[in-house]
């Protein structure tokens, strides 16, 4: 395999939204490049981006899959990111280390929820982008309509780089405006014919040409003064122009064609290798050093080695860590260090990936994406470095997981099996949150979507291990709203010989709800206040035993007293009681702290505690009424709105018990174009009805007698 420099490489990410068709776009791109023979397909199921058996099955992409292209000499890159929310840090961490972008549009269905927001990380990241407006061959496509929405929606940078040629079905051709030259495609793609501009499209072409031609005049001054003048501009200077303006953001070109049917695409390439930025161009890339210093590195192979880990897969020979070579040069047989992890790592071989294939290079020179396998300790979001080097580079905040489940082994060959085979997705997929939670000991998996979910238990049972799944119990509070004085807590028991023996006296008060500032007040392991008064005068009890009384009541407190759920925000006050020089013990006065605490709660009008959280939904225009109405239903309060282009934003409030299942009823809401995500609020009062039916169904802890 050839080893390419820095100035002969380009990194494109494919980003937009699921279903607009990135995928077949990569697939064309490998096909004209002569990297395949024939021109796969997801339909068919043999594409090679899309194939681990769950992106089989859905026909969709579940996690950035890579390919590369030799195109006039240079090599492209090609990264293929998933366009689902729940998959959405995938592409975040392409976008990441990519050097420039193409936005898929689908022609039929336009500028969508996650057009916007992979625009916004192209944004975040400085990265260099054009737009392809693809299904152009399909019923309802509509280029200027997509055009316009896009100029409206996404940035009035954009401006039409070609104008298609026949529509929907009659969709052949496109004509380059820089070049004023039409080209025709046939049935299968590769064979591109030039002609003569329809004359039923000239205008058409004049006037777009005139709009293109204006826009890169105006990114370089010399062009723009020779315009000015009213001196014709050639070919060769305003792709220099083009060049200058795509790097700086000026101008976003937008091309058209059909990834399925291969129309438009060399077109594309052509755009990668003469417009696009190599990636030396890339804005330096953000990295502490071991000392806690922010620093930059460009990319540069001059400097020692240091790359980025921004996807890890599963394949036949281990663990896979894919890495863009921010600077230097990875050479085979090395020994890198992990920053991260401060850990020594070696590899033998180094792979540049085509799908699901690869294939060995000697080494790789900065700004090249290639791979290295069985890295012990590195995952995704992991800088590798020379040993000199002591830089970590920074990567996006992995986000927080909305929609949770709990899982048990079907068996119990599958429990001996989910701890090996969930670890090994667990470090393949850095979104996916495992834990045991220690107040209903039920093992939960913290996700970003319903299709996560499912994909991961596909996973899991294609990995020969099966799981129930339900959901998980929802934390419930209980707590207090009135006063209540002097009741009593005894513990007495004979049983020949030493017997058991403690009394004590506490008064019940409610705290502030979500914290109180009292210098008394600590905070509980499982949330909220709680305060501890010991007000005995004398020695009723003696000092010894008084600590044993406040264990005994936050024994209590965590088992819960109506309902069984951990008691929060309450001040207890020891006021007095009672002792045996002989019979009393430890364990008698944890007793009896624990029988008094559930005697004066009961009396102080106990009630339940429901998890609020914020939520904020991401939804189409047409889909607010509907969203709305169902977060009314879900006993939810809205807080607010905001439009973010044909979108809208709502934020409200809504009970957890009420959202368990939110990423499946959004899902159906928008037709898979919402997303949504939730961060804790607060805990509130459950409507006395509901709590009623809880409390009916819940069990509750017995003291010994």
């Amino acid at each position: 395999m050839k080893v390419y420099n820095t100035k002969d490489v380009r990194n494109v990410a494919f980003v937009g939204q699921r279903g607009s068709g990135k995928t077949s776009i990569c697939e064309a791109m490998l096909f004209d490049g002569g990297m395949v023979t024939r021109l796969c397909s997801v339909d068919e199921g043999n594409s090679n981006f899309d194939f681990e058996p769950e992106e089989i099955k859905r026909t969709s992409t579940i996690q950035v899959a890579l390919g590369y292209v030799e195109w006039s000499k240079k090599k492209v890159n090609v990264i293929d990111t998933p366009g689902a929310s729940d998959f959405m840090y995938d592409t975040k961490m392409a976008m990441k280390v990519a050097d420039s972008a193409v936005v898929v549009i689908s022609a039929t269905d336009g500028v969508m929820v996650n057009t916007e927001k992979v625009w916004g990380y192209a944004d975040q990241f400085g990265l260099p982008r054009a737009v392809f407006v693809s299904k152009m061959d399909q019923e309802r496509s509509d280029f200027d309509k997509v055009l316009a929405e896009v100029r409206e929606q996404l940035s009035r940078k954009a401006v039409a780089f070609q104008v298609p040629i026949g529509k929907e079905q009659d969709f052949k051709g496109v004509v380059d405006l820089l070049s004023g030259k039409a080209f025709l495609f046939d049935d299968g793609g590769k064979k591109v014919t030039q002609a003569d501009v329809p004359a039923d499209l000239k205008d058409t072409v004049d006037a777009a040409r005139l709009v293109l031609v204006e826009m890169v005049a105006e990114s370089d001054d010399e062009l723009m003064e020779k315009y000015l003048e009213g001196e014709e501009l050639t070919v060769e200077e305003l792709n220099r122009g083009l060049r200058t303006a795509v790097a700086n953001g000026d101008v976003v070109p937008v091309l058209c064609g059909s990834g399925k049917k291969n129309m438009g695409i060399q077109s594309m390439l052509d755009l990668a290798v003469d417009v696009f930025p190599c990636p030396d161009a890339h804005k330096p890339f953000e990295a502490t050093t071991g000392d806690g210093q922010d620093v930059e590195r460009a990319t540069d192979s001059s400097l020692p080695f240091s790359g980025i880990v921004f996807k890890t897969m599963g394949v036949d020979i281990g663990r896979m860590s894919v890495l863009r070579v921010v600077t230097g040069t990875l050479t085979s047989d090395s020994t890198v260090m992990n920053r991260n992890k401060d850990a020594k790592e070696r590899f033998s071989q180094i792979y540049v990936v085509q799908g699901k294939k690869r294939e060995t290079v000697s080494e790789a020179q900065a700004g090249d994406i290639v791979a290295v396998a069985k890295l012990k300790e590195t995952r995704t979001g992991h800088t590798l470095c020379e040993d000199k080097e002591t830089v970590i580079y920074k990567v996006p905040d992995v986000p927080q997981p909305v929609t949770f489940y709990a899982f048990k082994p079907r068996s119990k060959a599958d429990e001996d099996r989910l701890g090996t085979k969930i670890g090994d997705i667990l470090a393949e997929d850095i979104t996916l949150r495992v834990e045991r939670d220690v107040e209903t000991a039920e093992l939960v998996m913290g996700a970003m979507g319903q299709i996560h979910v499912d994909t991961t238990v596909e996973r899991l049972r294609r990995l020969g291990v099966e799981v129930d799944m339900s959901l998980p119990k929802v934390p419930y509070r209980e707590a207090i709203k009135s006063r209540v004085g002097r009741t009593e807590g005894k513990h007495k028991k004979q049983t020949g010989g030493r017997g058991q023996f403690g009394i004590c006296y506490i008064e019940v008060e409610p705290l502030p709800r979500g914290g109180s500032k009292d210098e008394d007040v600590v905070e509980l392991p499982w949330g909220g206040g709680f305060s501890f008064v010991d007000k005995i005068f004398g020695g009723s009890i003696p000092q010894q035993y008084r600590p044993s009384i406040e264990k005994g009541i936050r024994d209590r407190m965590r088992k819960g007293v109506i309902a069984g759920y951990p008691f929060v925000d309450i001040r207890v006050t020891l006021v007095d009681g009672k002792y045996h020089d002989v019979d009393s013990s430890d364990y008698a006065f944890q007793l009896a702290g624990s029988k008094a605490f559930q005697a004066a709660t009961k009396k102080a009008n106990p009630v339940l505690l429901e998890p609020l959280y914020t939520i904020e939904v991401v939804c189409p225009d047409d889909s607010m009424g509907d969203i709305m109405g169902d977060i009314n239903s879900k006993r939810g309060r809205i807080l607010g709105m905001e439009p973010m282009g044909k979108y809208q934003v709502i934020r409200a409030q809504v009970p957890l018990a009420e959202v368990q299942r939110y990423a499946a009823d959004l899902d159906s809401l928008t037709q898979g174009r919402g997303s949504f995500s939730l961060t804790f609020a607060q805990y509130e009062e459950v409507p006395a009805q509901l709590a009623e039916k809880i409390i009916a169904e819940s069990k509750v802890e017995e003291d010994e007698e």
